[in-house]
């Protein structure tokens, strides 16, 4: 008798798509926390910033150690760069998060100077045993550095500074040299507390997210006999030396958890509910995602114009011993073609080279110089293929009603 498994691929897949639980940074939740508790318990204003590459998981370190704090403790203002694109627009949204607008808002609709002299009064007006905490996160952090002066960001360091109303202001960013970016006088202001998250630095903490990733918890309302015998699985998938191997390609490729999820999902979304998730399930599902041929499918993104082109190109670079070549040798050699075998293949010149200038876009062609000479024409540069005539006849093979006359055109550079 079969077992559905239906729920255990669901919980994994749940738990992949929230992407909210958080893993491996034990040491940085604590100090953040630390640092935090300073404010919400204390009263001590202070300043962090927390450094990663995209996807390494700081918003869910801010959103865990917020959610552990009683929400009585602190009030919550979220700003993000790509949002609040000046300082301007930062400021009334501080002002709405904290409702301290006047009943008919004219503060948050008033100008720049009325907003932060309003602002920085409020906060002066504050003390740290009888003001509510306020916890500032600054997403994109490194986009609030290009605002003009840095103008806020000097105002609100100023006033974790000056220790009035109790204030911690969080910076999120994967601008690793984002200290750099700040003015002398902002710097001197900031804190100085910087929290990295680090990427895994070995294809064992790879396979340990792996493991974790697929493994079922005991909170899982599921069977208990389908429960063991799931991750009984997972933990005889991960002792596979397949799948080691396996994630050794995947840390060449990406050493952080995005492509991982990634194929941990897509591998679950073709397993069937009465199955379990096997080597060949992984296997198969990361040759689809990373192990494409590049090239090929690039070919195969060609319009027929474009393909007529890369074929000239091969034929050109087979008759001449790979020699370079430039736009007017293969349009020559594309407009015999045309016009031998149909009308329709007759296309404007202007239409050609926008076409050529495309291949060499994709690095189907490559230029021989490394850099280019504003003397020459576009149309007389020289360029070298990329891309052996085996691998167009391939593509053709793929390539979706390609007309017959090409076809046959592959197969022979006479024209």
């Amino acid at each position: 008798m079969g077992f559905d498994f239906g729920v255990c691929i669901q919980d994994v897949k749940k738990k992949l798509i929230l992407n909210d639980q958080l893993y491996g940074f034990d040491n940085e939740q604590k100090q953040l926390l630390q640092i935090i508790k300073k404010t919400t318990d204390f009263g001590e204003s202070d300043s962090v910033i927390i450094l990663g590459t995209r996807g390494c998981g700081k918003s869910i370190l801010m959103e865990s150690v917020i959610k552990s704090l009683s929400p009585e403790s602190h009030t919550l203002v979220l700003l993000n760069g790509l949002i609040h694109t000046d300082d301007n627009l930062a400021l009334k949204s501080i002002i709405q998060q904290l409702q301290m607008e006047n009943l008919d808002g004219t503060f948050a609709q008033g100008s720049y100077a009325d907003n932060i002299s309003f602002l920085l009064d409020s906060f002066r007006t504050g003390n740290k045993r009888a003001s509510k905490s306020i916890i500032m996160v600054l997403d994109k952090f490194d986009m609030f550095c290009s605002h003009t002066n840095q103008t806020l960001l000097y105002n609100l360091f100023d006033s974790v500074q000056s220790q009035q109303n109790p204030l911690c202001i969080i910076g999120l960013t994967s601008r690793i040299d984002v200290i750099e970016l700040l003015e002398k006088r902002v710097k001197s202001r900031f804190s100085h507390n910087i929290l990295m998250l680090k990427s895994p630095s070995e294809t064992s903490q790879l396979l340990e997210r792996l493991k974790h990733s697929l493994t079922i918890s005991k909170h899982c309302k599921v069977k208990a006999d389908v429960l063991k015998n799931w991750n009984s699985n997972i933990d005889l998938l991960i002792s596979d030396i397949r799948i080691e191997n396996l994630i050794k390609d995947l840390f060449k490729l990406s050493n952080n958890y995005t492509k991982l999820n990634m194929l941990i999902f897509m591998a679950l979304s073709n397993v069937s509910k009465d199955k379990m998730i096997t080597v060949e399930d992984l296997t198969n599902t990361y040759t689809t995602l990373f192990n494409k041929d590049m090239i090929l499918v690039n070919l195969l993104g060609l319009s027929i114009l474009e393909f007529c082109l890369i074929i000239s190109i091969c034929h050109h670079s087979v008759i001449y011993n790979q020699e370079p070549f430039n736009f007017e040798m293969i349009y020559d050699r594309y407009s015999k073609f045309a016009l031998r075998n149909s009308t329709s293949f007759v296309t404007k010149r202007q239409v050609v080279i926008k076409a050529f200038e495309r291949i060499s876009v994709m690095q189907l062609i490559l230029p021989v110089a490394a850099i280019e000479n504003k003397h020459i024409l576009k149309e007389y540069r020289l360029y070298k293929c990329t891309v052996n005539l085996d691998k167009v006849k391939t593509a053709s093979n793929k390539y979706y009603r390609l007309p017959p006359v090409i076809l046959q055109w592959i197969d022979s550079n006479i024209i």
